[in-house]
């Protein structure tokens, strides 16, 4: 997911007060917006353990909201306040990583050298040294196929009929019919019409 245009705005926006935003006469949906994402982050705060899906999930319930703005939410936190799994799981590293060097300081006194090789091989498996790190994908390189529109058939591996362009002129003029548009109402997503 690409980082939104107004990211720069939001940032700026998190640490104002709801009155101080009325007064620098910042959009009422954006003011809303921030609000939604602060009681969010605190959401979030509360139960860290929480994926982002089940943050998706209670934003479209509480607030709401369509699935689409409830991930772009979600990413908005993480790029403004930080991923709380992603923290919470470094933290954790950190923490085993003293726990097991205060254990292995302990076996190494007591001359305990079994425990010692053990605690070593944890450390390594916990900073997880012993594999290679995932490759960077480079997204921003990968460049989109270009389509180009055509009426050749064989384009599309379709083998080429005798007169296909006579043919295909002859199925225009038969079914050539007035495009009219239909009448509509806009509906949201329970159904109703807006006010």
């Amino acid at each position: 997911m690409s980082v939104p245009q107004n990211i720069d705005e939001y940032m700026g926006l998190m640490a104002l007060d709801e009155n101080q935003l009325v007064e620098d006469n910042v959009a009422p949906h954006i003011i809303q917006r921030v609000i939604r994402l602060r009681a969010l982050y605190t959401y979030w705060c509360r139960f860290s353990s929480k994926s982002p899906k089940e943050i998706v999930e209670y934003d479209i319930a509480f607030n709401k909201v369509n699935e689409s703005q409830a991930y772009d939410d979600i990413h908005i936190i993480k790029i403004v306040m930080g991923n709380l799994q992603e923290a919470s799981k470094k933290f954790w590293r950190w923490r085993i990583n003293q726990m097991i060097e205060e254990d292995r300081i302990k076996a190494k006194r007591d001359g305990d050298h079994r425990a010692v090789a053990s605690m070593q091989k944890n450390l390594i498996k916990n900073n997880m040294t012993d594999t290679l790190d995932p490759p960077e994908l480079a997204f921003d390189k990968i460049v989109p196929q270009q389509f180009i529109p055509s009426s050749d058939p064989s384009d599309a591996g379709v083998k080429v009929r005798p007169r296909f362009r006579e043919y295909m002129k002859k199925c225009l003029k038969r079914y050539d019919v007035d495009v009219e548009f239909a009448d509509y109402t806009e509906i949201d997503d329970n159904g109703k019409e807006p006010e």
